[in-house]
């Protein structure tokens, strides 16, 4: 089945799972870990698979340090896939900073789902 579906289809079934930040922090949470250690093994199970995560913040703070601390969420997960024997070249990070919220009120539980590192499968 796996070697039938497009990038579309695989992506549109969220095979990896988003990894939330705490405000200001691009550390990751316990909860973090534990999805990313499945991510892993997804990939270790379709070893032929690319993905670029893409790191996202909320809307506060200014463009430069969002993009910034985008960065550097995008950079945790990945280095967190890695120690989990993710070849590193299987994984591309980008910043999105606020650019690109799910959601746009402005509140706590909102700018809590736009603190995010994002998965999306490049290669198959």
């Amino acid at each position: 089945m796996f070697a039938k579906k497009t990038l579309a289809e695989l992506n549109a079934e969220k095979p990896l799972a988003d990894v939330y930040f705490d405000y200001d922090k691009a550390e990751l949470r316990t909860e973090a870990r534990a999805s990313l250690a499945k991510n892993a093994e997804w990939m270790k199970r379709w070893p032929s698979t690319s993905v670029l995560v893409e790191g996202h913040c909320d809307a506060r703070g200014t463009n430069e340090y969002n993009l910034a601390l985008g960065e550097r969420r995008a950079t945790s997960v990945k280095d967190y896939l890695v120690s989990l024997g993710v070849t590193a070249d299987r994984i591309t990070t980008i910043s999105k900073g606020k650019e690109q919220p799910v959601c746009s009120e402005e509140a706590e539980p909102c700018w809590q789902r736009n603190r995010r590192g994002f998965h999306i499968i490049t290669a198959k």
